[in-house]
């Protein structure tokens, strides 16, 4: 909700603390880890933070081909949200490759 408010600075410290309670309950690569790693990933960009997310979307994106297999639509989903990013970042060599 405060993401969507555009309160990025006040939903950090709960997407951190979602996260390292999902990694300490669940373990690092279970499937609801990644997506919250992958959400906040989304957030660091939406704030802007693009250096921050893109170690973020991958390590959500290696997890979730390794757990859940390359065409699941989280994984999908992922591929996508990281060619996004390196597309903004100016990388369009390696994000064109995903968007493939």
């Amino acid at each position: 909700l405060l993401m969507e408010q555009g309160k990025l600075g006040e939903a950090e410290p709960l997407y951190r603390r979602a996260l390292e309670g999902q990694e300490k309950q669940l373990g690092a690569n279970h499937p609801e880890t990644l997506t919250a790693v992958n959400n906040l990933a989304l957030l660091l960009k939406m704030q802007g933070r693009l250096g921050e997310a893109e170690p973020l979307y991958r390590r959500a994106l290696r997890g979730q081909e390794k757990q859940l297999g390359a065409s699941h639509l989280d994984t999908l989903t992922s591929v996508n949200n990281l060619a996004s990013l390196l597309q903004d970042q100016g990388k369009l060599g390696e994000a064109e490759p995903l968007y493939r």
